[in-house]
């Protein structure tokens, strides 16, 4: 089995600091058994610095989707670098009507552009979507709205592609939406980027916060 060795590691409350080799998969279920019984919140455990080597693993992903509920949630620590953003969205299905109880996955690079924390993109199959550090899942409430707060993600080092967030949104009656949730005021954001980014079906919103802390709010229809 995979094992991970957490020696090196500050002790982080119930998720015990040992010097000794710690099994994956009984983490993993230690980890789901907690939030079964509401003894950690889905924030918690992504934001739980001693957790980040579970992050690219499938078994802790399929965890946290598992446990996704209408919550605000957080995909970036504390100590994360970068300025702190929020994010918050009203779905709507190809009715109008607010797409309530809507599984949301979220994936984005850090401040410096990297998916890893090795390096800006990750090899393998589907890399980044299925591999991204900072990642989450969470439901949309009864009115079809969810909130995240994270880290302001910065472009692909070199390239000119805009700051995004990947966003894609499965509701109960199989509609599904991949998209990106791009900024106004991303330098990046030029007029011919704007184009291309709606005719991708992206969704690009204003900065409604100040520039060390911006708040972005976007109203997403399903088609």
């Amino acid at each position: 089995m995979k094992r991970l060795f957490f020696a090196f590691l500050a002790c982080f409350g119930p998720w015990a600091c040992t010097a000794n080799p710690v099994d994956t998969a009984q983490l993993i279920a230690r980890i789901d058994s907690q939030l079964t019984r509401r003894e950690k919140w889905i924030s918690a455990v992504l934001t739980d610095t001693a957790l980040m080597a579970l992050h690219p693993l499938a078994g802790f992903r399929e965890v946290i989707r598992k446990h996704a509920k209408p919550e605000q949630l957080r995909l970036a620590a504390p100590s994360e670098a970068g300025a702190p953003m929020h994010v918050e969205c009203n779905v709507l299905d190809r009715n109008g009507d607010p797409a309530a109880g809507a599984l949301v996955y979220l994936y984005q690079t850090d401040d410096r552009g990297w998916y890893s924390d090795t390096a800006a993109h990750i090899s393998g199959p589907e890399g980044d979507r299925r591999h991204a550090r900072l990642f989450g899942y969470l439901r949309t409430d009864a009115n079809g709205f969810f909130s995240i707060e994270t880290i302001r993600p910065a472009s692909y080092p070199g390239s000119d592609l805009p700051q995004h967030i990947h966003c894609e949104i499965f509701t109960a009656d199989g509609q599904v939406l991949i998209t990106e949730l791009l900024f106004r005021d991303d330098p990046m954001m030029t007029p011919e980027t704007s184009f291309w980014a709606l005719q991708n079906g992206f969704f690009i919103a204003p900065n409604n916060g100040p520039a060390k802390r911006p708040w972005f709010s976007y109203k997403i229809t399903l088609h």
